[in-house]
């Protein structure tokens, strides 16, 4: 014969799973990085990122609070109805258990707000394992800099013109759509990458030989962020030379048009 359905059973196995899954999700997160930093380098374990492991810790709790309260009401109502009307009617017997459960309930709640040992040192070994996942070479140049947008990135290296960064984005295939309003957080998860590696990459400075390699085919954007200036620099540039050029052109366009090699094109900015 089919069984009953026994809701006692399935609170109890649902309150177990919901420990369980508290204690792991509480276990990494007391050890993650802080924000800043899992953000800037994508921090996974188990294919979670850290928001993804505070919303399963949250909506746990919640679910833990949920089935605490339908044990409760379920399974143990009518043995709690009971005990409390037992107590009404013998009064409280266990005066020393209440007293001491709440002053310790209490030592716990102000020792943890005000920072007192031991709970100091619990939470300074969380601060000491957040920071051990950074490394100066991986560290964002700024707090959240995985937020800012394009324009605000050259900014904050001190770059006069946008174009030189996106001409290097386009030079290493990355596809970004408004440098005005897509963040480097948006353009990384696009581009199935992290913030920190798009940064380096605008960081490096591209080679002499590789600057020589397919000249010709480069744009004048992409020329312009290898040889560190912003598009604007570049048209100037060729122009005091007497070279008429226009955005979006590449360089064996330029040169046909001026009836110079790309090569003459490069040779001016080699210094």
């Amino acid at each position: 014969m089919k069984s009953k359905f026994s809701w006692k059973a399935f609170i109890s196995f649902g309150l177990t799973y919901t420990i369980v899954i508290l204690l792991v999700s509480g276990t990494i997160l007391y050890i993650s990085p802080a924000g800043r930093y899992a953000h800037w380098v994508n921090w996974k374990i188990w294919g979670l990122t850290k928001e993804g492991w505070q919303a399963l810790h949250t909506v746990f709790s919640y679910t833990f609070v949920i089935l605490s309260i339908f044990h409760l009401f379920t399974v143990n109502w009518k043995a709690f109805l009971s005990y409390l009307k037992s107590k009404k009617e013998s009064g409280l017997n266990r005066k020393a258990e209440l007293f001491f459960s709440s002053v310790l309930m209490v030592v716990f709640f102000f020792g943890i707000i005000y920072s007192i040992q031991p709970f100091k040192s619990v939470m300074d070994l969380s601060s000491y394992f957040t920071a051990s996942w950074e490394s100066n070479e991986e560290a964002p140049p700024i707090p959240h800099a995985e937020l800012l947008t394009l324009t605000e990135l050259a900014e904050q290296m001190k770059i006069q013109s946008v174009d030189e960064i996106t001409g290097k984005l386009k030079n290493h295939g990355i596809v970004f759509e408004d440098a005005t309003t897509q963040t480097l957080q948006d353009i990384a998860t696009k581009n199935n990458t992290t913030p920190s590696e798009i940064y380096n990459l605008l960081k490096q400075n591209s080679g002499s030989s590789k600057q020589g390699s397919g000249i010709g085919r480069k744009t004048l954007e992409t020329f312009a962020a290898e040889v560190g200036k912003s598009s604007d620099e570049v048209l100037q540039i060729l122009k005091n030379n007497n070279i008429v050029a226009e955005k979006g052109q590449t360089l064996k366009e330029i040169g046909e048009i001026n009836n110079i090699p790309p090569r003459d094109i490069f040779e001016l900015f080699k210094n």
